[in-house]
């Protein structure tokens, strides 16, 4: 007889409860939604930060535009699944990008292929489709959005099973190389962020009308901050006003070679005052603390006012993500690109450095002696500036809701029929 160690289920079992709670209030609360609302499922995955916050975005902005009128679930899919190794992602996805983002790369090269994809759509499709579907029917939708290139194919798979009209969009969050899982053949709106993007849908056999290029979606804020005084978003923070402010950053995770850029430019004696921003690592925050440095330095953590701090900034240090870059170009920050995912993030850097907005410095001296140059030429950094807001689509978010909006605008699916049949028969008893 096997015996339970005391304690050793009972944390599962109380996990698998509170997922089964959450499901049928969430079934419930969806069910119970204003009937004349457009319903729309946001899908995303928290492998990196910028999936959700863009999602967060366009959300934020549909409910702006056309408040009562719109009911948007926004669900991280791979968790709601339940399904290893799908809901492992989040966590492994520092990993991965770990080791000068060897793994990243190598999973993203091996897998970037129109028919690899669907290969691989196909091979865990038994394994995922009563998930999914049950998910899908969960979560009833007039529309469907993917803010992640993994699970298209798989969803009009489950779209097909389920026999549902349903319209699919993506929004594209790889600012120039683009996986080819955002472009899967059978989705009725592909909103990409430049032209770039754009051509590599149509590579992937996309029809040339589905595919918009809007630009990437950032938060409101970042629109609403474009005329607020660089002297007042440092008084607002309480930086020093006469001297250049330096600000580096690494996304929302802090990642990348960072407290060695920050090290090599201290170590420069710049006459500014240099800001990292360290987002949710602890540990890389708790390392520049105890930097001595001779240079004014100032250590951040995670900040919800990222167009202030941008704003107020000089030059921008960061990793070539595509949400800081759409971030920055909007702000209209001159960049030094310290580092960029193999795969993804490459073609991010080729698209700022042949705009003439930021300098490419893969190396922490390199980054230092960028950073040096543009605070002793003026005119070179401010050249930048304007290179670099010339490359923002600060509407980006408001054109991607209104498209989403004007999505919705199809004949009424199953889903739709379904919901509209039962709020009738509720009404009636």
């Amino acid at each position: 007889m096997i015996k339970r160690m005391p304690g050793s289920w009972g944390p599962a079992l109380n996990r698998l409860r509170l997922r089964r709670a959450y499901r049928a209030a969430s079934t419930r609360l969806h069910r119970d939604a204003g009937v004349g609302a457009k319903r729309f499922l946001f899908i995303f995955s928290d492998t990196g930060g910028g999936h959700r916050a863009s999602a967060q975005a366009v959300k934020d902005e549909m409910l702006r535009l056309y408040g009562a009128g719109v009911s948007v679930d926004m669900i991280d899919l791979f968790v709601e699944l339940d399904r290893w190794p799908f809901d492992r992602f989040p966590n492994w996805y520092p990993s991965c990008v770990g080791l000068n983002g060897i793994p990243w790369g190598v999973g993203f090269h091996l897998s970037d292929g129109k028919r690899l994809v669907g290969a691989l759509s196909r091979l865990v499709w038994p394994y995922t489709r009563s998930a999914l579907c049950d998910f899908l029917q969960r979560y009833r939708a007039d529309t469907i959005v993917s803010f992640h290139p993994i699970p298209n194919h798989t969803l009009l798979m489950a779209l097909r099973h389920l026999g549902w009209q349903m319209p699919l969009a993506t929004v594209t969050l790889d600012l120039v190389t683009a996986h080819a899982g955002w472009f899967v053949s059978g989705a009725d709106l592909y909103m990409v962020p430049t032209e770039a993007a754009k051509a590599r849908a149509l590579r992937c056999g996309l029809p040339d009308a589905r595919v918009i290029v809007t630009g990437m979606p950032t938060r409101r804020s970042f629109l609403l901050a474009i005329d607020l005084p660089r002297q007042e978003a440092r008084r607002q923070l309480g930086l020093p006003q006469e001297i250049p402010v330096v600000l580096i950053v690494g996304g929302g995770e802090g990642m990348g070679p960072l407290a060695q850029v920050v090290r090599a430019i201290g170590r420069c004696r710049p006459h500014a005052h240099i800001v990292v921003i360290t987002g949710r690592n602890r540990t890389l925050h708790t390392e520049l603390a105890r930097m001595n440095l001779p240079v004014s330095l100032q250590i951040e953590g995670f900040v919800s006012n990222m167009e202030v701090w941008m704003r107020a900034a000089s030059i921008l240090v960061t990793k070539a993500g595509p949400n800081t870059l759409a971030e920055a170009f909007v702000a209209g920050l001159p960049l030094v690109l310290y580092a960029a995912l193999p795969g993804q993030e490459e073609g991010n850097v080729q698209h700022v450095v042949e705009n003439g907005a930021g300098y490419w410095a893969p190396l922490p001296r390199q980054a230092a002696r960028a950073v040096m140059h543009l605070l002793n030429e003026q005119h070179a950094c401010r050249l930048m500036e304007s290179r670099s807001r010339a490359l923002a689509r600060p509407f980006a978010t408001e054109q991607i809701a209104r498209s989403l909006w004007d999505l919705a605008d199809t004949p009424a699916s199953p889903v739709q029929e379904l919901v509209m049949r039962e709020s009738s028969v509720s009404v009636l008893n």
